[in-house]
């Protein structure tokens, strides 16, 4: 197959319905949502229950975007200073920041070699009498190993934040992400598989849980309370109304993208899986849906001429094939390795910073990292011509390298 030939997907996808959805907002002069009690726009509120409703969860708080949604989850569960918190040292820095962001202390957890996922048999060896909460981050969509991850949580008394930012419609084992540990939180941000530029939000089964998290979203206020009181600490991190718009109505074309991500990837999958030295992310049998944001593949160096991945990656974009860059392991970051953080936080406990971020402490990572490429979440919206075509291209780069 020539390129020419090949068509991806564009990203975002919009109809004249977001159109006119923003429009309607504009022209109303309703461009904020006000309080529970004294509705200014009925946008977010409406997102809220919508969305709630789509994740299958009873609570869901729509904010300003993901990184701010992790620290209003944070914030509830009481977590602060000098309190060390488990994440996946395979995400965006934003899982790790968040956590330092309140003063708190990130430890990272190697991944697993398969899934790329947090993986829980590391996490009891990174638990000590500081250690608060575990955030796994379903990457890629991919959900993680909730049911483990949960049983070791409830073990230690520790609070879970799973980090879904990628994850929107994703399900394991019958429960959606989000409603495994204590809250989940999304994001909405340009890239993201449900997106409005900006937002994200967080979800809670839990009702108290739940009433801390608008507390500390919208300035320490209590639904039923004179605007003008703050009962606890919070801050600003409440969403317009023109990105709600155009959540609600990119909510309503999602369910069936999800359905044609979760088709794709599993036809791509079974190509690759007759490709020798590719491996893509392990899909679980557990897993009943995973969003798709990105696709993550492991390529074996000596079934590609030794190729280094960036050389895989110019040869896949010169061939017009859409990816993204994988995220840096968090330990290898300038602010965690050289502790460019907040001041007067004790750090001398974490497992990064000199000696303790050494790669020889994160084998898994450090190899994936190394021998990986990301596929965009555009090719599962493609069709399977262009998934056809990804498959054939590496089969030229593998035989051209050989």
């Amino acid at each position: 197959m020539d390129k020419k030939d090949i068509e991806f997907q564009k990203w975002p996808i919009w109809d004249k319905e977001d159109v006119d959805a923003v429009k309607k907002v504009v022209e109303s002069g309703k461009w904020w949502c006000g309080a529970p009690e004294d509705h200014a726009g009925e946008e977010v509120w409406k997102f809220n229950e919508e969305f709630a409703e789509f994740q299958e969860v009873k609570h869901a708080w729509a904010c300003t975007n993901g990184t701010h949604a992790l620290e209003i989850a944070l914030r509830a569960l009481d977590i602060g200073k000098g309190d060390e918190v488990i994440v996946s040292d395979w995400t965006f820095y934003a899982t790790g920041s968040s956590v330092a962001s309140i003063g708190a202390v990130p430890i990272f957890c190697d991944i697993h070699p398969e899934t790329f996922l947090m993986d829980p048999t590391n996490l009891e060896g990174l638990i000590t009498d500081r250690t608060k909460a575990i955030i796994p981050v379903h990457l890629g969509g991919m959900p993680c190993e909730m049911d483990t991850i949960m049983k070791i949580a409830e073990k230690h008394g520790l609070s879970v934040i799973e980090d879904c930012a990628h994850a929107h419609g994703s399900k394991y084992k019958g429960k959606t992400v989000g409603t495994w540990g204590d809250c989940g939180t999304f994001s909405f941000q340009a890239s993201k598989v449900l997106t409005a530029g900006e937002g994200g939000a967080i979800v809670t089964e839990d009702d108290d849980l739940s009433l801390k998290i608008y507390q500390v979203l919208d300035s320490g206020r209590l639904p039923g309370e004179w605007f003008y009181d703050h009962f606890v600490y919070g801050s600003d991190y409440r969403l317009g109304e023109l990105n709600a718009a155009l959540l609600r109505t990119q909510l309503k074309k999602y369910p069936e993208q999800l359905k044609m991500r979760n088709k794709q990837a599993k036809y791509l999958n079974e190509k690759l899986a007759e490709l020798e030295g590719i491996r893509p992310q392990k899909r679980s049998e557990g897993v009943e849906s995973c969003g798709q944001y990105v696709y993550p593949v492991y390529f074996e160096e000596a079934e590609f001429g030794g190729i280094e991945y960036g050389k895989m990656y110019e040869e896949l974009e010169k061939a017009g094939i859409p990816t993204d860059a994988t995220y840096p392991p968090l330990h290898t970051l300038d602010c965690f390795r050289d502790v460019k953080l907040l001041p007067n936080v004790d750090y001398s406990n974490a497992n990064w910073g000199g000696k303790k971020s050494s790669p020889e402490n994160f084998p898994v990572i450090e190899d994936v990292h190394k021998h990986s490429f990301e596929l965009d979440q555009t090719v599962f919206l493609s069709e399977k011509k262009a998934l056809d075509y990804i498959v054939e291209v590496l089969e030229k780069i593998k035989k051209k390298l050989n």
